[in-house]
């Protein structure tokens, strides 16, 4: 077995935190030593998307973040870096090249929020996801799994930025999987057989039933 299909089955889904790494855990079918990219880090283990991916899994991956504080709590209890930079102005490229990220890449999260600094001022934009993946080299790396929040139930602003980055990954060639009310799942159909991801194919899918095909709850 190589070491891009070895698979750790002794992790319980039950032990995450994140639906979409759990998500992922799943459809990847508890792959490890696989990569990830996380526009939007946040802290790093409370509700985290690739924690367990990293701790469990041995996952390679680059964080940014721009709050400082988020960016030093990773600094001290994760392995892989979280850069305190803007993930809409980042030279995404360049690191991957650098660092021998593959071309297809297993995961990206897409979840920038605005963001405010000490002085209460605002360090992003209201479509700061939006730039965040139009920075991102989609024609020369591709991705497995893709989640991208867009918060469109909360702010009807957020309607557009949605629908663009629909617009955006549909032409890319991308399935979108699970569309729910702040954050849309996508898939990589030419990695992924539509055999593995057809439970998950549902429009505006009931959160439970995601959560079922998950294996959070018991299917009754």
């Amino acid at each position: 077995m190589s070491e891009r299909t070895q698979t750790n089955n002794n992790f319980n889904l039950e032990y995450g935190d994140s639906d979409q790494e759990n998500f992922i855990i799943k459809i990847l079918n508890k792959k490890i030593n696989g990569y990830y990219v996380e526009l939007g880090a946040n802290h790093p283990i409370e509700g985290s998307n690739t924690y367990y991916l990293e701790k469990e899994f041995k996952w390679n991956g680059l964080s940014l973040e721009i709050l400082p504080k988020y960016q030093l709590l990773h600094a001290d209890v994760r392995i892989n870096p979280c850069l305190l930079e803007d993930a809409r102005k980042f030279d995404y490229k360049k690191y991957f090249v650098e660092n021998n990220f593959p071309n297809q890449i297993d995961f990206l999260q897409i979840d920038i929020d605005a963001g405010f600094d000490k002085n209460a001022k605002q360090l992003g934009d209201n479509a700061s996801s939006l730039h965040g993946l139009i920075q991102i080299p989609l024609n020369e790396y591709r991705f497995t799994v893709i989640t991208y929040e867009h918060e469109a139930l909360n702010d009807f602003k957020k309607n557009s930025e949605r629908d663009a980055q629909r617009e955006i990954l549909d032409s890319y060639g991308y399935a979108l999987v699970v569309r729910n009310w702040h954050e849309d799942w996508w898939i990589d159909p030419n990695v992924i057989p539509y055999n593995q991801f057809k439970h998950f194919y549902k429009m505006a899918a009931p959160w439970n039933y995601i959560k079922v095909k998950i294996g959070y709850i018991v299917d009754t």
